[in-house]
């Protein structure tokens, strides 16, 4: 477990206050290692499974779907998702676990997640039961939207009247509205969709078998929010007593399905007009921890919080006094102290003469919804805390390089706004050659899931340009499947990039004139040879040696010696053209490397010949140092490429030959060529 990317402090950051079961662990040997565990977790197991193999800790029968689901999630590079039980079933209650696998290089990890979602399965299956409930109303029933299409409509529809109508199909452009009763259609479905509460209509209405019939048509209102969204409009049929009757008793038999069903889906309160308790379900007393006779009698009072301020309340009750519905989210207390969160609508009941007798109250505890947004809130500041704090750059990019976030350093640093950053694309801040960099990463990283260490360079709003050391990762895009963002994590390293240029330099430079050194012409001459050879023309060597040298040193000392050899470095170079080179390969010893030069053999020795010529009276000339005038001469020796050789040590010998000739034979102020 050693060298693990993500350290123990990062995961209890991250996963130690999760209600949920998190295991970190490594594929190692076709077996997974535990590595980390939250605190949830260690309360399953009797001893902590950190350090041990999966198939050392979980029992045979119970190991085989979780091997396969975490090795379906590496081997698909894909978060896999599975349950562990189902509703309804001996267990009573449900468990889903996400598996992420994760590659870090040649090591491939997973992290698993467990909640338990009993009470949403709950939901998902009671939300099927109450959708067959419709499909199985023993009276024809639609539901209407605000444009008059249709949302819904059940099977004993077209049984009935032997009319087909179709979701989206608009009710009142159906032929099943004849010209006779389209203006009360109309009116009673515009005055339910105001707003203005539940009516009942006779209508006749032709049925399949094509005679004629009373329907008592009510039209009821759907609310969301406190909004009419959708109407639903029954058709009753008007029949004998005794049909009648048997229809009471089937609509009693489904009015009490509903009941049951909403008794096991919701925590249901029915309270007067003044709000004193008069019947709670058991899902009310079971969230709760009230029994029923401990409730009845009292006000909701009773499982105040104290979350919610006393204009809450009177906002609340201001709203549902004036018979209209009530939607809210609402924290209450259970009998033992512990605090939850209700989605909660609160529905006036009214008699006959519109007066309001009840209250009730339909709720579903959220509090794991609430607990789950508190925990990403709660990562999202951790996260801003630590980007606007570090002193790391971060930029977070899409798969196309536009930036998403930036940290604030970054705005500082550059010199510009966070607005003038995000939407942009991030190379267009960065050097040409860093841009091209930057994307063949973007490649690299997608294609072998990882990421990467690069330098690049940036430039601020006013131009000037940083250096920085850069680690590139891809991570999945939250919201798109097999879509990638980039994050980059950088810090700047302009000083150290000017160091690493500056010791570069002094690496081929000589330090006291900074001219190029010995090891520059070993490096650059295969490339100017090159050169040579592809214009057609040669190069000349001048190895040049300063003459009484070592007498200006005895006497004026090194300081002025020093400053003498910089000033002689000076005359050489203001000698020559911009193409040829002067380099100082010590003492008092110059290196000139003449380029462009004839390959003519002649025209090239009055060609040297002349600069000699140059070099020498620029020399004589001479310059002042501390008052005190010097004019220099010096020896030279000559050697041609190709001709003396094609090698930069072997013409650099040569050239030394020709020096030493030069003052051995023909004195001081003289010059010899090396095929001489």
């Amino acid at each position: 477990m050693s060298d693990v990317f993500l350290t123990r402090e990062q995961f209890n950051a991250l996963y130690q206050i999760n209600s949920g079961f998190v295991y970190f662990m490594e594929l190692v040997e076709n077996d997974f290692q535990y590595i980390y565990i939250n605190q949830s977790a260690k309360l399953v197991f009797q001893t902590n499974p950190e350090g041990q193999f999966l198939s050392n800790v979980i029992h045979l029968d119970l190991r085989n779907i979780i091997e396969e689901n975490y090795r379906k999630a590496i081997n698909t590079k894909q978060q896999v998702t599975y349950r562990d039980f189902y509703l309804f079933s001996e267990n009573g209650y449900t468990n889903e676990t996400i598996c992420t696998p994760i590659f870090q290089g040649e090591r491939t990890y997973l992290l698993a997640i467990t909640n338990n979602i009993s009470d949403q399965k709950t939901l998902e299956e009671k939300y099927v039961f109450l959708q067959s409930l419709f499909e199985d109303k023993i009276d024809p029933t639609v539901i209407l939207l605000k444009d008059f299409t249709i949302f819904e409509v059940n099977p004993i529809f077209s049984k009935v009247f032997g009319f087909i109508l179709k979701k989206n199909q608009n009710l009142m452009e159906s032929d099943f509205i004849n010209t006779e009763n389209e203006k009360k259609y109309l009116q009673c479905i515009k005055d339910t969709f105001k707003g203005n509460g539940s009516s009942s209509v006779i209508f006749t209405q032709k049925k399949k078998e094509k005679e004629l019939s009373n329907f008592l048509v009510s039209f009821s209102p759907v609310y969301m929010d406190q909004t009419v969204i959708a109407i639903s409009i029954q058709w009753q049929e008007l029949k004998s007593t005794v049909q009648l009757k048997n229809d009471l008793i089937q609509t009693t038999l489904l009015l009490e399905s509903y009941k049951d069903a909403l008794n096991v889906a919701a925590n249901i309160c029915i309270t007067d007009k003044s709000g004193v308790i008069e019947f709670v379900n058991e899902g009310f007393e079971k969230h709760t921890q009230y029994a029923s006779n401990e409730l009845v009698g009292k006000t909701h009072a009773i499982l105040s919080s104290r979350e919610h301020s006393d204009g809450f309340y009177k906002k609340l009750w201001n709203h549902i006094l004036k018979g209209e519905i009530w939607r809210g989210e609402m924290c209450n207390r259970t009998k033992y102290g512990r605090t939850y969160w209700a989605d909660t609508t609160i529905v006036p009941i009214k008699d006959s003469k519109g007066d309001i007798t009840n209250f009730i109250g339909i709720s579903f505890d959220i509090s794991q919804k609430k607990s789950i947004m508190t925990n990403l809130r709660n990562i999202e500041k951790l996260f801003r805390l630590i980007t606007e704090h570090t002193n790391d750059l971060i930029v977070i990019t899409n798969e196309d390089g536009i930036i998403q976030y930036i940290s604030p350093n970054y705005e500082v640093g550059l010199g510009y706004f966070k607005e003038e950053l995000l939407g942009r694309f991030f190379t267009e801040i960065l050097e040409p050659t860093s841009c091209d960099l930057l994307y063949k990463e973007f490649d690299t990283i997608l294609k072998d899931n990882g990421n990467s260490k690069i330098e690049l360079e940036i430039l601020s709003k006013d131009g000037k340009s940083y250096w920085l050391e850069a680690q590139v990762s891809a991570v999945n895009d939250s919201e798109r499947k097999d879509v990638y963002q980039f994050v980059t994590v950088a810090r700047e390293i302009t000083e150290r990039k000017e160091m690493e240029e500056k010791l570069r330099f002094l690496a081929y430079h000589d330090s006291l004139t900074m001219l190029p050194n010995r090891r520059y012409l070993l490096e650059k001459f295969d490339e100017i040879a090159k050169k040579a050879d592809s214009s057609n023309s040669s190069i000349a060597i001048l190895f040049i040696d300063g003459d009484n040298f070592k007498g200006i040193n005895d006497v004026y000392g090194h300081d002025v010696g020093d400053e003498f050899i910089k000033e002689f470095g000076k005359a050489l170079s203001s000698s020559l053209r911009d193409s040829d080179i002067v380099a100082r390969i010590g003492g008092d010893e110059f290196i000139v490397m003449l380029t462009k030069m004839s390959k003519n053999i002649t025209k090239r020795t009055q060609q040297i010949e002349q600069t000699i010529k140059r070099i020498q009276e620029i020399l004589r000339v001479g310059w002042e140092i501390e008052d005190n005038h010097f004019s220099a001469t010096s020896s030279i020796g000559v050697a041609s490429y190709p001709e003396d050789g094609t090698d930069i040590t072997l013409l650099l010998d040569k050239a030394d030959s020709a020096l030493y000739y030069a003052k051995k034979i023909s004195g001081k102020d003289s010059y010899h060529f090396a095929s001489n």
